[in-house]
């Protein structure tokens, strides 16, 4: 059989940087360039003049051989989908190598095939590292319990997941590719632009919930939704891509409302109490006093932060010894309150007119429990006034 390449054709195909073989159309390997070799690990003459099978087989789950397909795509060399075909070739020590293949026919005798070879192994892997990541990366944001929103430089959205669709009552196909900013009321658009325009341009690559404060969203239902939020940019070729993550803090603000109304109605109750009330903290010093305590104490200031029992409501002992000696019994009675006694009983007060009056008193501990425990957060102190009903001694 002649010889299809003359010398300088040969030279040629030796420096040429990929990986060439000559094929002729009974599949022989008639020649292998340097880069050949050295891409496929054998010698020339371990591969000319054997059958190129032996480099590249017939691929799995297709009917027709590698040269009925060397001889199809030399027909149309610059196929757009060769582009993206890749073979499995086999490497002198058994390695497998994805390959891409292009294909020439030459005008020779017989007839021959140019088929060049690139590695694409490491490149394939990587693709479908990244695939694998983004299929990952895509299912957790999917599931994720914020609802998460991307635009584009645009600010067009890209990517809408589960909790986005039944937080503002829109299916991902009905807001892909439109602006983002028709998930908010009309008032803030402008505004909002202008943010995320500053955020672009700034060095910061993200702003966490709670630096922002809240943003307002918009349902479909026309809805206005209080929202927290976090934006992070990334940039692509040059390109900056925005995600958006958006917590809904509806319940919360009610929440925040019914204990702001709960708060205001214990503060209503406390003040209003005819009983004189002090919250006291487990050492015993005071943290409020209602009206009616404040009144025994001539509205003095000053109460607050002072220990109950240095309080100048008790009768006032000229003997500093036993004044001590009363004040360490006190003391040590809210200690066993702070240890979880519920005590109740008489106390003698002085009013700022010196008049003596008799209190039903009692100290209750109010637990707070953390986990498997329970510790008193604070004392309640309270008293009633029973003077009129205890006879005169």
């Amino acid at each position: 059989m002649s010889d299809p390449l003359q010398e300088p054709a040969r030279r040629l195909l030796d420096v040429l940087p990929e990986a060439a073989l000559i094929v002729d159309a009974g599949g022989t390997v008639r020649y292998l360039n340097d880069a050949a070799t050295e891409l496929l690990g054998y010698r020339r003459a371990e591969l000319e003049g054997f059958d190129v099978a032996t480099v590249i087989a017939s691929q799995p789950g297709q009917r027709v051989d590698v040269v009925a397909w060397f001889a199809r795509w030399a027909e149309e060399p610059n196929s757009p989908q060769l582009r993206y075909l890749t073979l499995t070739g086999r490497a002198r020590h058994g390695a497998q190598l994805r390959l891409s293949v292009r294909v020439a026919k030459l005008e020779a005798e017989p007839r021959c095939y140019l088929v060049t070879l690139r590695d694409v192994t490491a490149e394939q892997r990587e693709q479908q590292d990244v695939k694998h990541a983004y299929l990952v990366a895509s299912r957790i944001l999917a599931i994720s319990d914020d609802a998460i929103v991307n635009a584009d430089k645009d600010l067009n959205v890209t990517f809408f997941n589960r909790k986005a669709e039944a937080l503002f009552g829109v299916k991902t196909a009905d807001i892909v590719g439109h602006p983002i900013e028709r998930l908010l009321p009309e008032r803030y658009r402008r505004a909002h632009a202008g943010q995320i325009a500053n955020f672009r341009d700034s060095k910061s690559p993200s702003r966490l919930m709670g630096e922002r404060g809240e943003i307002v969203g918009l349902a479909a239902t026309g809805e206005e939704i209080p929202l927290e939020a976090s934006i992070t940019k990334v940039f692509v070729e040059g390109e900056p891509t925005f995600s958006v993550q958006l917590r809904d803090i509806r319940q919360r603000k009610a929440a925040e409302r019914a204990r702001a109304a709960s708060e205001q109605r214990f503060r209503t109750m406390f003040e209003h109490a005819m009983e004189a009330i002090a919250l006291l903290d487990p050492s015993g010093a005071v943290l409020e006093l209602n009206t009616a305590a404040r009144a025994l104490l001539g509205g003095a200031t000053g109460a607050v932060g002072r220990k109950f029992w240095q309080l100048p409501w008790w009768p006032r002992l000229a003997d500093a010894a036993e004044r001590e000696r009363r004040e360490r019994a006190i003391e040590e009675t809210v200690g066993r309150c702070a240890r979880g006694a519920e005590i109740r009983t008489r106390e003698e007060l002085v009013d700022l007119r010196g008049e003596r009056h008799v209190i039903d008193f009692s100290l209750r501990p109010v637990w707070e429990a953390s986990g498997a425990d329970r510790t008193v957060a604070s004392i309640v102190a309270e008293g009633r006034d029973i003077t009129s009903l205890v006879p005169p001694t």
